[in-house]
Parts: C-alpha cells; sequence; structure tokens
C-alpha cells in the first residue's frame, strides 16, 4: 500500500495533482474536510462532537482528526493507495500517522517560490460545487464551460479566492505548516517539487516517483 501526502500553499496544485494522482494511478482520494462533514451528517458520536466544536469557531483538536482517518482507512479500499488531502496538518497528527501501516510513503512539497504566480493562479479558479474539482481561467480549461469534467456539476468562484484573503492564507498556511514539513524533511522523506513548472510536468515529475 502507497500513501502520498500532498504539501503546499493555496494554490500551489495540490488538488488538481490529487485527482491526477487518482484517477491516473486509482488511488483513493481522502479530504478531511469531506470526512469531518461525513460525521457531522451521519450524526455519529464523534461527529456530534465536531459540530460542536466547529459552531463554537474552534478547531478540531488532534484527537479527533485522527480519529476519523483511521476509521476512514479501516473501510479497507486503500489497499492499492491513498492520497491525504489536509493531513497531517500537526507535528502531532504527523507522527500518528507514522504509527499506521504503509508499504511505502510520498511526502511531496509543491513549492511556489513567487507569491504572485500562487496569488494569479487562485483568483482565476473555478471549483465544482459538487466534487470539489478545481479548474482555471488561464491553464485548465473545463470542456464545457461553466461545467465540470468529471461529475458535471456546476463551477463557481468561491467567495474566499480573493487577492487579500489567499495572500493572508499563504501567510498563515506557511507559519503554522513549516513545522510539519521539517518534520518529515528531517525523517529524510520529503520530496520537493517545483509547483511553478505546468501541471503536466508536476504530474510527470510525481509520476516518476510513483512507478
Amino acid at each position: 500500500m502507497k500513501r502520498v501526502i500532498l504539501f503546499g500553499a493555496p494554490g500551489a496544485g495540490k488538488g488538481t495533482q490529487a485527482e491526477i494522482i487518482r484517477s491516473r494511478f486509482g488511488y483513493i482520494k481522502i479530504s478531511t474536510g469531506d470526512l469531518i462533514r461525513t460525521e457531522v451528517k451521519t450524526g455519529s458520536d464523534i461527529g456530534c462532537q465536531m459540530k460542536a466544536i466547529i459552531e463554537k469557531g474552534e478547531l478540531v483538536p488532534d484527537n479527533g482528526i485522527i480519529e476519523i482517518v483511521k476509521k476512514r482507512l479501516d473501510l479497507g479500499d486503500v489497499k492499492d493507495g491513498y492520497i491525504l488531502d489536509g493531513f497531517p496538518r500537526t507535528t502531532t497528527q504527523a507522527r500518528a500517522l507514522e504509527l499506521l501501516p504503509a508499504d511505502s510513503e510520498y511526502v511531496f512539497y509543491l513549492k511556489v517560490g513567487d507569491p504572485a504566480k500562487v496569488v494569479g493562479r487562485v483568483v482565476t479558479r473555478l471549483t465544482c460545487t459538487q466534487c470539489g474539482a478545481t479548474f482555471s481561467m488561464l491553464t485548465k480549461f473545463p470542456k464545457v464551460e461553466g461545467v465540470c469534467d468529471i461529475c458535471q456539476g456546476s463551477l463557481a468562484k468561491r467567495s474566499d479566492d480573493q487577492e487579500i484573503t489567499i495572500r493572508q492564507r499563504i501567510q498563515i498556511y506557511r507559519r503554522e505548516t513549516k513545522p510539519v514539513i521539517d518534520y518529515f524533511r528531517r525523517l529524510g522523506k520529503l520530496i520537493d517539487i517545483d509547483a511553478s513548472a505546468s501541471i503536466e510536468d508536476v504530474s510527470n515529475l510525481i509520476g516518476g516517483y510513483l512507478r
């Protein structure tokens, strides 16, 4: 079983590359955001706890996030490989992940040196309102205008994809994620990828490691 972790600031292309890996290699994509929404919607014990925390405007604690990730992996459909989206976000989560079995682990850090490029990518981004797939008005057009290629849902611009908001999110991401990136770098597992290259070039670089 292969485990793939993607790091990168907002606009670095994590969602796009995760979708390419999923379709190319058949790995299961696991999003902690989706897991939280599912638990809340189904009204499970942990979902009710998370709902109360979220309604207070607080972050779900590490132990809650770790629990739902473990629960998802126990479903048994990830034997061929899986991609983690939004996990781990703290060193506590990273240490817990390292205790979970995997035949091999690939930790990719999608780096975009120029913040202006990231901002430009995000402000031109379109997101599917149903499946969350991302497209670009500059580099990744949908086959049909306004319609998702994957699920045929409608495409829209996210309300938080504004320049000021994006610059703030980039600063927060770099501050909060740096300890986790440093953690994997110390383990010798971090693979730096130049995300300023084209989508195809980046996917080919990643694919070269996963073959």
